[in-house]
């Protein structure tokens, strides 16, 4: 088969594709009013994604692709990466005065391999998070290693309960 031919064949399936997602669009509409289709969409997004407690440990998170964090009941934040999670958790951790405090008596003595993983600048580090001014963390390393240095090395060092927090991960 040639190249032509083969790449008509999925514009033709494209064009199939795009004529039944537009008939299921007009079904919708016609058979569902707006309550309903909100009430469907809720549903769908619910099944997409699982909750699960970060305290659960960082190994159940290796693999999985991020869509929120949750903090606590109704306080949810959208982020599609874990250096977003990662972030975001840190920053509510920085939030609070004396946590901050904390963090920032931190800096230079929590140590990877071979760069510091917080700091009072981003010199050294391969890619670097601000979370305040003169407070960086590194952030170069897998979702696994990036969770088990955020709970244990950081947040446990400071004191900050995380046992409220979840993270809503993408069913496969």
């Amino acid at each position: 088969m040639d190249v032509m031919n083969e790449l008509q064949i999925i514009q033709q399936r494209i064009r199939f594709l795009d004529a039944k997602i537009g008939q299921l669009i007009e079904y919708v509409e016609s058979e569902y009013d707006a309550a309903d289709r909100e009430r469907l969409c809720r549903e769908s997004q619910e099944s997409f994604e699982t909750i699960c407690p970060l305290a659960g440990g960082a190994a159940m998170f290796k693999g999985k692709k991020t869509t929120g964090v949750l903090f606590g009941e109704s306080d949810r934040v959208d982020v599609g990466t874990w250096k977003k999670v990662f972030r975001e958790i840190l920053h509510r951790c920085n939030a609070d005065p004396e946590k901050h405090v904390a963090l920032m008596n931190l800096r230079g003595k929590i140590s990877g391999r071979e760069r510091e993983l917080l700091s009072n600048t981003s010199k050294g580090m391969r890619s670097p998070l601000e979370i305040a001014q003169n407070l960086y963390i590194e952030t170069h390393y897998d979702t696994e290693a990036l969770l088990r240095i955020l709970m244990t090395r950081i947040l446990d060092a400071v004191g900050y309960d995380y046992s409220h927090i979840s993270v809503a991960i993408r069913n496969s």
